[in-house]
């Protein structure tokens, strides 16, 4: 991958790549290691040139979810997000509230569940690059998106949001 090459599909990326580290690691300066590290080891990979941006996107998730799971191995703790960001944009009140317990119902989600429900209805891909990302069975995807969707509409209604 040539330079511009590469400038292109990190400025179509990294704003959701970054999003996605942030919603399953809490803190701001693993998010920037494991982000240039995904992206590091993906021009390392050595990728074909004629491959479809998108599969090249779905590895790029790839690398960025196993360093993820691989720093929590190693550190034996999972990294629950207990406080939002200062640079969340809300202001205050009931909407600081209610944005907060999403983020925490969120983040007292198990890790294969924060990635599941954040690939799927963020990122928007579909079950079978969630599969190949998590390295799942296409057929275990729904399933386990579906109890994933499941706690979490749990989580947030014990705080009294949702329906």
């Amino acid at each position: 991958m040539d330079e511009d090459s590469f400038r292109s599909f990190y400025e179509q990326t990294a704003r959701g790549l970054r999003a996605y580290l942030r919603s399953v690691v809490a803190d701001q300066a693993l998010v920037d290691d494991i982000l240039q590290e995904t992206y590091f080891r993906m021009l390392k990979a050595g990728l074909p040139i004629d491959i479809e941006p998108q599969h090249r996107r779905n590895y790029l998730y790839r690398i960025a979810s196993n360093l993820v799971h691989d720093h929590r191995r190693s550190r034996k703790v999972e990294q629950l997000p207990e406080e939002l960001s200062e640079n969340t944009g809300v202001q205050r009140g009931e909407l600081i509230d209610s944005t907060y317990d999403i983020a925490n119902a969120f983040g007292r989600l198990k890790p294969r569940e924060q990635d599941l429900l954040w690939l799927a209805y963020v990122e928007c891909f579909n079950h079978k690059e969630i599969g190949r990302i998590l390295h799942l069975a296409v057929d275990s995807v729904r399933p386990m998106l579906s109890r994933a969707r499941s706690r979490f509409a749990d989580l947030l209604k014990r705080r009294g949001l949702g329906g």
